[in-house]
C-alpha cells in the first residue's frame, strides 16, 4: 500500500528545497498505448487523447469490442474517438473538460516538413466528445475545422462555451493564448480572438489551466500567472519559474498552493526530467520529483479514480503510456 506523505512533511519539503525521486506505477504500459499527449478528468472518469485517438482508462474490466485489457497492468483501455479524421491521421494535441464534454485540438501534421511537429499542420479542428453515462463509447461527437490550421498544445475552459487554447509557435509568433468561443453549439461553430499577445518570452507555447481567477501557462521555458480580469480578459503576465537553457515545460496542473509543471530535458538524457512544484506567488524554493527517463507532457491530480486520491496522473507522448506518482 503506498501511502502520500502528509501536508505537513510535503510543506517542509518544499521550503528546504529537497528534490528526490518519483516513485511511480504504470497504470498504462507504452506497448498498449502510444503517443499520450494529454489526459483529462470528467466527473471522475479519466481520459487520455494523443496519436491515436482518444481513450478512457478504467479500474473495471469491459469486454466492449472497443476495449483491450492492459495485461501487465489490469487496467482496461476504451477507445472513444478513433485517430481517423478524413483521409489522416488525427493527432489529439490538446484536451480539456468541462462537467459534461471532451473538448479536443485534432491536428493533422504535415508529414512532408522536415520536422513536422514545429512545421504548421495540414489540417486541424475542434472536437467535443460527450462520454456515455454507463457504458465504454462516445454518445456524441461533433467537429468543426479550425479556419486556420494551428497546433494548439494547451486547452482550458474559461466559462461556458469558451475555451482559452495555446496555439505552438516559435519565438512569439502567434498569440501566447486564444481565446475560442463556441457560438452555435450544435454545430460547434466559433470564434477565435488572441487573449493574450505573442512574445519572444514565451517561446513554445503549451500547458494553460485557469484556477482562482488566476491563468497558469507555460511559454517554453517560462511559467507566468495571468490575473483575469473582471471583463475576462488577461491581465499582466507574473513570471513564476524560469528553467535552464536544456530545458522546457509541458504541461501543468495546480495542487493547493502550488502549481506542478512537467519540466522535461529538450534532448532526453541531456536535461532533467521531474515534476516541478512552484508556488502561486512565484516565491521560495521549487521541489523537483524526478521521472528519470520519462518525459511527462500531461498531468492531473488524482481524485481517487485509481485509488490514491492526491497522487499524480501522468502521460508521456515521446515514450507513451499512463503513470500514477506518489510523493
Amino acid at each position: 500500500m503506498h501511502k502520500l506523505l502528509s501536508k505537513s512533511l510535503l510543506l517542509c519539503a518544499l521550503a528546504l528545497g529537497l528534490t528526490g525521486a518519483a516513485h511511480a506505477d504504470t497504470l498504462v504500459s507504452p506497448t498498449t498505448l502510444k503517443s499520450t499527449e494529454r489526459g483529462v478528468l470528467l466527473n471522475g472518469r479519466y481520459f487520455v487523447g494523443g496519436q491515436y485517438g482518444i481513450h478512457e482508462i478504467k479500474r473495471t474490466a469491459d469486454n466492449s469490442p472497443n476495449c483491450r485489457l492492459d495485461a501487465s497492468t489490469g487496467l482496461t483501455v476504451c477507445e472513444l474517438v478513433s485517430t481517423v479524421y478524413g483521409a489522416d491521421q488525427c493527432d489529439y494535441s490538446g484536451m480539456t473538460a468541462d462537467n459534461t464534454y471532451l473538448y479536443a485540438a485534432c491536428t493533422v501534421a504535415d508529414k512532408t516538413a522536415a520536422i513536422p511537429l514545429l512545421a504548421p499542420p495540414k489540417r486541424a479542428a475542434l472536437f467535443r466528445v460527450k462520454p456515455s453515462a454507463n457504458g465504454s463509447t462516445a454518445a456524441e461527437v461533433v467537429s468543426k475545422a479550425f479556419a486556420t490550421p494551428v497546433w494548439y498544445n494547451g486547452m482550458t475552459v474559461l466559462d461556458s462555451n469558451t475555451l482559452l487554447m495555446t496555439p505552438s509557435a516559435l519565438l512569439g509568433t502567434k498569440p501566447g493564448i486564444v481565446k475560442l468561443k463556441i457560438t452555435n453549439t450544435l454545430t460547434l461553430a466559433h470564434t477565435i480572438t488572441t487573449w493574450l499577445p505573442g512574445s519572444p518570452l514565451y517561446l513554445v507555447n503549451n500547458g494553460v489551466t485557469v484556477n482562482n481567477g488566476n491563468v497558469y501557462f507555460v511559454g517554453g521555458q517560462n511559467l507566468w500567472r495571468i490575473p483575469i480580469k473582471s471583463d475576462g480578459s488577461a491581465g499582466i503576465p507574473v513570471p513564476l519559474y524560469q528553467t535552464t537553457i536544456n530545458q522546457t515545460m509541458d504541461d501543468l496542473t495546480v495542487k493547493g498552493d502550488w502549481v506542478v509543471v512537467a519540466e522535461i530535458g529538450i534532448v532526453n538524457g541531456l536535461g532533467l526530467n521531474s515534476l516541478t512544484f512552484v508556488h502561486k506567488t512565484g516565491l521560495g524554493p521549487t521541489y523537483k520529483l524526478w521521472t528519470g527517463l520519462t518525459q511527462l507532457s500531461g498531468v492531473v491530480v488524482d481524485p481517487g479514480t485509481f485509488g490514491t486520491p492526491g497522487a499524480f496522473i501522468a502521460t508521456s507522448y515521446f515514450q507513451g503510456g499512463v503513470y500514477r506518482y506518489f510523493y
